[in-house]
């Protein structure tokens, strides 16, 4: 999340300043399509990302330089622009948890400069200098797909499976209520966040709207909540993101503390019930930062987290996992006969991961084993959950990645039976199209909310209906159910009084559908291009009927926007983007 949080993007908050001047921009040569607008990207421009980076990289490569003069650059900078309230405390310590990795991938000279904004903003205003140089494939036999047959619904009394989806807890330890909830940094409600100027700026007793994480006992009582209301749930899947947004002040020993707590609190309320989960790109220390495989210095490489990962996960998955979960962050296991999940690390295609930019040709192999885990699993006659943190298609996920990983979901959608993320907040879904009849549907990816109120946010998991153990099952989601805590009620009410957890709506029943198949998700998509009381409702839902973005409403630029991440599973094809905002901005009665 955030991507002000890159130590690239810092500096770009809407000014220039320069430290070292005379250097050239870089040659452009190619230039990515535009992307929806979002009040993240609205920040960034390229002339200052490229100003910056030369910066950086300058200072980097000036032996007489020392780590606290970059440091103090950083700082000084922050301090320009006024964009933190605590420049030394947020940018310095950003800043220093970082130089070691930039230091490393500099001095590998495997960087192109001007390819680093392009690959970070992913927009036409900022081009790639070598784009040859992130060019890759994977090799897919597309020769040898079987023929698409359409799937029929289960007759009716089949078995079906109820799976829980948590994603983006972000506890926080020093969560405390009354602190200052407006303290100007990424983040807010702690001992350390400065005065509490006015009343209304103190920080709930159940959590908080604003730049705030969650505490503990929020935490607990969501889990228990989960448990007395969920007691038919088959498994549960995980999506990543456990630790907070300090990301200035992240440590290995904390996230580990951090990570195992979690770990044990799932497993004490949920004892004999299965976990799947994936890594998010905050457990990582430094934030977002996941090295490939080949980086073996052990003060920068990501096997302490791998290692740990293998750890806390077996108390749920087979010891055959364990071999690619210490490589590479991923794995896969067989859940029932018929029914195979696969989890993938996508914090390898996440642009704010620094090692992106060392090596984004298909880091730790991963696409290419998906791809034969996937021709295994189709000759096994299995089916395929896909389970990740990062959904692909995402501004912040590398257009190359996205775009290879959409061949495979094509090559494969007669197995892949549902994608499952986390990552956004929202609550939102994805729609995949085939690759030669661009308007046939052919998979859904479906990104469930944060239970971090992180911002503007009521807490919120989902519960999945999903057709069950049967000859010939499609293993396909039936239905799905949102659940939120409403935070002004809680916090209104106090310490006393327990909050109360409720079904925000069923998909089904909410949106008029008859399943959920890509057929269906893809009407649904088609019908709120011209139904507005249908968006708005799916709109609400987003959001998690957070009370202030519901009052605030959407605009047509939200709405394109919106609409824009339903049906982008590349970044870089921005073609049924540019068919929603000529739809939609050439009609201003819509």
């Amino acid at each position: 999340m955030m991507r002000w949080l890159s130590l690239f993007v810092i500096v770009l908050a809407g000014s220039t300043f320069t430290v070292l001047e005379g250097a050239p921009a870089p040659e452009k040569t190619k230039v990515l399509p535009t992307p929806p607008d979002d009040t993240e990207r609205n920040v960034l421009t390229c002339s200052l990302c490229e100003e910056f980076v030369t910066d950086i990289y300058q200072l980097l490569r000036n032996e007489s330089v020392t780590d606290e003069q970059i440091i103090d650059y950083v700082v000084n900078l922050c301090i320009r622009l006024d964009i933190f309230a605590n420049p030394d405390q947020v940018c310095g310590g950003t800043a220093l948890i970082l130089l070691p990795t930039l230091k490393y991938i500099d001095s590998s000279n495997t960087v192109t400069l001007g390819n680093v904004c392009g690959m970070l903003i992913q927009d036409q205003n900022c081009g790639l200098s070598n784009p040859e140089q992130l060019e890759w494939t994977i090799d897919i036999n597309v020769d040898t797909k079987p023929p698409v047959n359409q799937l029929s619904p289960p007759p009716e009394g089949s078995p079906t499976v109820k799976v829980l989806h948590l994603a983006d807890i972000h506890w926080d330890p020093e969560y405390l209520a009354g602190s200052n909830a407006m303290c100007g940094d990424p983040l807010c409600c702690r001992a350390t966040s400065g005065e509490v100027i006015n009343a209304t700026d103190a920080a709930g007793y159940w959590g908080d709207y604003r730049t705030c994480d969650l505490p503990w006992y929020l935490v607990e009582n969501a889990v228990a909540q989960m448990a007395a209301l969920h007691t038919d749930v088959s498994y549960i899947i995980w999506t990543g993101d456990l630790t907070p947004h300090d990301v200035w002040s992240t440590e290995k020993a904390e996230n580990l503390v951090i990570i195992d707590r979690l770990m044990t609190l799932i497993q004490q309320y949920f004892p004999s019930v299965p976990v799947y989960p994936t890594l998010g790109n905050h457990e990582s220390h430094p934030v977002n930062s996941f090295a490939p495989p080949e980086i073996t210095d052990v003060e920068l490489n990501t096997a302490w987290l791998y290692d740990e990962a293998d750890r806390q996960w077996a108390r749920w998955l087979p010891a055959d996992a364990s071999s690619t979960i210490r490589y590479g962050g991923y794995y896969t296991t067989l859940v029932q006969p018929g029914l195979r999940i696969i989890s993938m690390n996508m914090n390898y295609c996440y642009t704010l991961n620094y090692w992106t930019y060392f090596k984004s040709q298909d880091p730790a192999s991963s696409l290419l084993w998906l791809n034969q885990i996937l021709e295994e699993a189709e000759l096994n006659g299995e089916k395929v959950h896909i389970l990740s943190h990062i959904p692909p298609g995402n501004s912040d996920c590398w257009t190359v990645f996205s775009r290879e990983f959409a061949k495979i979901i094509n090559r494969f959608e007669s197995t892949v039976a549902a994608q499952f993320y986390g990552h956004t907040h929202k609550d939102e879904y994805k729609v995949f199209y085939d690759m030669v009849d661009v308007t046939r549907p052919i998979n859904v990816a479906f990104i469930a909310p944060s239970l971090t109120t992180y911002s503007k946010l009521n807490p919120g998991y989902r519960t999945y209906t999903i057709d069950g153990q049967r000859p010939g099952s499609t293993w396909a989601v039936l239905d799905f159910n949102t659940y939120i805590m409403n935070l002004t009620d809680a916090n209104l009410k106090g310490a006393e009084v327990e909050p109360v957890w409720t079904e925000l709506y069923q998909a089904k029943q909410e949106y008029g559908l008859t399943d959920l198949s890509p057929q269906s998700m893809d009407a649904l998509f088609q019908r709120m291009l011209t139904d507005d009381a249908l968006f708005q409702l799916y709109f609400k839902n987003y959001y998690k009927n957070a009370d202030e973005v519901v009052a605030e409403g959407c605009t047509d630029r939200c709405r394109s926007n919106l609409l824009c991440h339903i049906v982008t599973t590349d970044i870089g094809d921005q073609t049924k983007c540019e068919q929603i905002r000529h739809k939609i901005f050439s009609h201003p009665e819509f």
